[in-house]
């Protein structure tokens, strides 16, 4: 605290969008940076059409800027003469960057200032890491991040998969800082509201929330509730960001859309929902899935990125093959709800212990004055390294698999080729999923 108190920190965010969990990232860090730093010791740069989304950011400390459907192009522009114009006048200890547009286009600049502040820039989400992206693009990127990073003082990964990624493509390990995603307790757990939505009766309710892109798997989604039929009811949260090219599929008629939901009303949906379905093709972290499980909500989720760190697969919810509707249906279609129950309540217990933000908030700062010199920390060792083997008690896991009748190892087979057959056998005998 004294050390503090001698340096105190002046941090600039800045972002090129806030849509979806970046924007709720920002929202979970500020109150308790401001609490660290002092009210005034805080600032972002962001677009200004995207701080109506969350509430929490909009006060004098943001400097917005104008993208006006121009594209992000434009937007990286306007971002990048504000973020200048607030560094020479305000003159920041740190500027963290956040997400690739924002790095790709502040790093050289700001390593073009003398003297500059120190920059460190996270990711939320490799590019490279996209299943879209073809062999050349992936190279291209895969380089620039490689290049750029010598251009910042240090890399934060969201997960223990972006920072193996991260060192894979070749950023130096003593450069990268696993600084692991967490988010606020909401100490007054909110009853389910009537009015924020009605389930139908004798269906489970299924929940998703992000945007309608091909990345977070929507149409994954859509296929699953589609061989479901009667058996579930979907509530699907949030709009489209990106132009997805028409590759969502036509909505089923147990799948009704939603615009983007206050805080208050999503926890009112993950209170009284039975699942929460993240079919992510790629995910460098994952927020609604902490978002869920901080509710005490289960978690189905695709096999990848840091949603394999939120989902303990056969306690805290289920895993599946990305892209694979047929299995997520059969994953819905098996589990009742007193199951769903037991595995948000192990699911909770899983945030507690891993996942609160103030740890967030505590490494973020050791990673800042590390690069100020102020501490000696190894950002590939952090000081509390997220842990999954054992992370739920072993009671928890106990109880599960005696109430399936089943042991880990049979956990373990997830994607084997005999659950495979299974989602077939089910699909097609045992209770003709397909509409």
């Amino acid at each position: 605290m004294e050390d503090r108190e001698q340096q105190p920190l002046r941090v600039l965010h800045v972002a090129e969008t806030i849509q979806g969990g970046l924007g709720s990232y920002l929202e979970e860090i500020l109150p308790l940076q401001r609490e660290r730093y002092g009210p005034d010791a805080v600032r972002f740069v962001l677009p200004q059409e995207q701080m109506a989304f969350h509430p929490p950011l909009l006060s004098p400390s943001v400097t917005g800027f104008q993208v006006k459907g121009r594209g992000r192009v434009y937007g990286s522009i306007q971002m990048a003469a504000k973020a200048l114009e607030v560094t020479a006048a305000w003159k920041p200890s740190v500027v963290h960057l956040h997400s690739t547009f924002a790095g790709a286009v502040m790093r050289p600049l700001l390593a073009m200032l003398s003297p500059r502040p120190k920059v460190v820039y996270c990711a939320h989400g490799w590019a490279f890491d996209r299943h879209a992206a073809d062999a050349v693009q992936t190279r291209a990127i895969c380089f620039v991040e490689r290049a750029w990073s010598h251009l910042c003082d240090a890399v934060v990964c969201i997960s223990k998969h972006e920072a193996r990624r991260a060192s894979a493509i070749g950023i130096r390990d003593s450069r990268i800082a696993l600084v692991a995603n967490g988010i606020a307790d909401v100490s007054h757990m909110c009853e389910a509201a009537p009015a924020a939505h009605v389930w139908p009766r004798h269906r489970a309710r299924v929940l998703f929330v992000g945007r309608f892109d091909h990345q977070k798997g929507l149409d994954v989604l859509y296929e699953a509730m589609a061989r479901l039929g009667d058996r579930a009811f979907a509530v699907a949260v949030g709009c489209p960001v990106l132009d997805v090219g028409g590759r969502i599929a036509a909505k089923p008629s147990n799948v009704y859309t939603t615009g983007w939901r206050s805080r208050m009303q999503l926890e009112e949906l993950y209170a009284s929902a039975d699942v929460l379905v993240v079919p992510s093709r790629w995910e460098g972290f994952g927020m609604a899935a902490a978002e869920a499980i901080r509710a005490g909500l289960a978690v189905v989720a695709s096999r990848v990125g840091g949603l394999q760190e939120l989902v303990v697969d056969g306690v805290t919810g289920y895993l599946f093959d990305p892209g694979d509707a047929q299995q997520l249906a059969w994953l819905l279609a098996r589990t009742d709800r007193a199951t769903w129950r037991q595995m948000g309540r192990a699911g909770r217990e899983h945030y507690l212990r891993h996942f609160q933000v103030h740890r967030v908030v505590e490494e973020l700062d050791r990673t800042y004055r590390s690069t100020l010199g102020e501490q000696q920390w190894d950002g590939a060792s952090p000081p509390s390294p997220i842990q999954m083997d054992g992370c739920v008690p072993h009671a928890a896991r106990a109880a599960h698999s005696q109430a399936r009748g089943e042991n880990r190892e049979d956990d373990r087979a997830a994607t084997s080729p005999d659950r495979q057959t299974s989602c077939t056998a089910f699909s097609s005998e045992s209770c003709s999923l397909t509409r």
